[in-house]
């Protein structure tokens, strides 16, 4: 019998991962504020349950949204068995099949297909989901595994659970308690008065306080001065537990991704041989293709080397070679997933067969050529961000036109350039600025939680600060953008940028103010209400103002000039009013228009002011025309 187990939850983003565990478990795993505030998991939470026959049973929440799948990744190579959540609601989603895949190329052999928010539809359609995961599982490590129906208003759906997991718990795995240690970091941190701990699970042996083991890649020997098993003081950690190392060395020195083992001469690689199960993929992988590899915590740039084949297609069995762009410590049998750049896309995975294999030949690219790519990739390491292939370009090579524009389409082909809007751009340089756009937007929304998101203009403005002194024009940024849009990691409203998923989640605190503003509207004796007289009122001005112009962004509230507001609804009646009154008539007076909506004259006369200036009307001495468009 296992004294532990390691449990994966993976799925589509918010279909209930995190709620299960912690109503299997009673234990929280958004342990970020932001993943709190925002509903969403980022980091992978982590929770355990002791079992009555005193097995622990370790839970790893991975994140769902698209953009985590590389956290998701750190976390799933080190399961026992998985979870595969899938809302009644929803359905089988992209990061469902996209997990599913992942769960199969990390050849984890045991696993629920668990169905939540059961108790939100009805018998038929959970009778009809049923069925299409029965097909959807079919060849894979889900076909006969138990599907079962979940609330977590239903205690009966928890013991069905830890019924499977106590018959887990039974089943003997492979000794690996004799074989070196091997934990892989994903997560660094310091803690007062004990200095750095890192996060991970122990693959392979057993670590004991006071013991003396090396950091890769540093080489840095370090010595073991505390553990924590599932949050719990221990002398030792064995393989397959949620482990914390306090560790003696600066945390600057250390990064998610490091190893931590007792191999004291861990040689790493800069090639591996490995078998590839290939998913459906949009189109077939080349030879030399630029792709990532995960391993363990780890992602890594690499080339693929297919050999007389030359391409992989969907759905194949093959044996490549990957020419990595950094050191990865691994072991034969270690299992490893490929992404691709752009749409970042998980292709297929399978496991090292060698770590230091001999190098394949490679076809189509000759030493000649590799010096004139050498040449090419100069010049554009000195070029702005974005740059075009004229006179300029060309001058600046010993190559000619046609040799140059070989290689800038090989170049592209391989993901190293990326043609955006009829200009290219490095790849490496394209995800850079990306990635300080989504940062950008992150701190944006936790900075203002109310607001829709960032202007498209601030927001490039914030995004050359940290570029400088190389700087976005207008078009460049708009092409980025564009990019961001089809990737479906940010989206624009009316010139307002947000993260694709960002979802203003109300606090009690909002809520009152919310409610405070619509009373200071509906008991105000003029219908047009004076902004002053809102934010004269409360304890949180700040608060109040934020809450205000977000009902304006949400068009519950319409401005009418900067010192007055109305509700949206009473303003629709008051356009209507003054589009019927023009259909029959060819001028509208103040007087005419104060009888149709019942306003003071002096509100009347600001609301026509605000039509004239969205230029719906135009004044014409005593009266007003309607602007014929």
């Amino acid at each position: 019998m296992n004294s532990h187990l390691i449990i994966g939850t993976a799925g589509h983003v918010d279909h209930g991962k995190t709620a299960f565990i912690r109503h299997l478990t009673g234990i929280e795993t958004d342990r970020l504020r932001d993943e709190q505030e925002r509903g969403i998991t980022i980091e992978n939470g982590y929770a355990h349950l002791t079992l009555t026959n005193q097995v622990t049973v370790g839970f790893i929440d991975v994140p769902g949204h698209e953009r985590f799948i590389r956290t998701m990744l750190s976390g799933a190579t080190s399961m026992d068995a998985v979870i595969l959540i899938i809302s009644a609601e929803e359905g089988i989603k992209p990061q469902t099949v996209e997990h599913f895949n992942i769960i199969k190329h990390l050849d984890i052999q045991k696993g629920i297909l668990l169905i939540t928010k059961c108790d939100l539809v009805s018998e038929t359609a959970l009778s009809t989901l049923e069925g299409e995961l029965t097909a959807f599982a079919k060849d894979s490590i889900f076909e006969g595994m138990p599907i079962l129906r979940y609330s977590i208003y239903d205690e009966a759906c928890k013991e069905a659970v830890v019924d499977i997991l106590m018959k887990w718990s039974m089943h003997e795995t492979p000794d690996k308690s004799t074989v070196a240690s091997r934990l892989y970091i994903d997560r660094v941190f310091t803690v007062k008065g004990f200095g750095t701990v890192v996060t991970g699970t122990l693959l392979e042996g057993k670590i004991k306080k006071n013991d003396q083991l090396m950091l890769y890649p540093s080489g840095q020997s370090v010595r073991v001065k505390g553990i924590q098993v599932y949050g719990k003081p221990s002398e030792v950690a064995e393989y397959g537990q949620r482990t914390a190392l306090n560790i003696s060395i600066d945390h600057q020195l250390v990064q998610k991704g490091d190893l931590i083992t007792s191999m004291v001469a861990f040689e790493p690689t800069m090639i591996i041989e490995a078998t590839f199960n290939a998913d459906e993929l949009d189109t077939p992988i080349v030879h030399w293709q630029r792709l990532k590899l995960h391993h363990g915590t780890r992602e890594i740039l690499c080339r693929i080397a297919i050999g007389t084949e030359n391409r992989v297609e969907s759905h194949s069995q093959s044996t490549i070679q990957l020419r990595l762009e950094a050191p990865l410590y691994a072991k034969p049998n270690d299992a490893y997933i490929l992404r691709s750049f752009s749409p970042m896309k998980t292709l297929g995975g399978g496991k090292i067969v060698r770590v230091h294999p001999p190098k394949r030949a490679i076809h189509g690219i000759t030493e000649a050529t590799n010096t004139d790519i050498t040449e090419v990739m100069d010049v554009i390491s000195r070029l702005p961000l974005f740059f075009t292939l004229n006179d300029h370009f060309y001058s600046q090579l010993s190559l000619t036109v046609n040799e140059v524009d070989q290689i800038i389409q090989l170049l592209t082909q391989h993901g190293d350039l990326v043609i955006l809007d009829q200009k290219i751009i490095k790849f490496e340089t394209l995800e850079r600025i990306s990635d300080l756009i989504i940062e950008e937007l992150q701190r944006e929304h936790k900075a203002f939680s109310l607001r829709v998101g960032c202007p498209r203009e601030t927001l490039r403005s914030r995004t050359n600060s940290r570029i400088k002194p190389l700087v976005l024009d207008k078009s460049d940024f708009n092409a980025l953008l564009s990019r961001l849009v089809q990737l479906n990691l940010i989206k624009e409203t009316n010139g307002v940028i947000s993260e694709v998923h960002f979802k203003v989640d109300y606090t009690p605190e909002m809520k009152t103010v919310m409610d405070r503003i619509y009373r200071i509207i509906d008991e105000h004796s003029q219908q047009l209400v004076p902004i002053n007289d809102i934010l004269s009122l409360g304890n949180n001005k700040n608060l109040t103002k934020e809450m205000l112009y977000h009902l304006i962004n949400r068009e519950i509230l319409v401005r009418i000039n900067e010192e007055t507001i109305m509700r949206a609804a009473l303003y629709l009646q008051c356009k209507e009013a003054l589009m019927a009154y023009f259909e029959n008539h060819d001028e509208l007076t103040v007087a005419d228009y104060r009888d149709l909506i019942g306003f003071s004259r002096k509100g009347t006369v600001l609301l026509l002011e605000h039509f004239d200036g969205i230029a719906l009307t135009k004044r014409n001495e005593n009266s007003r025309t309607l602007i014929k468009k």
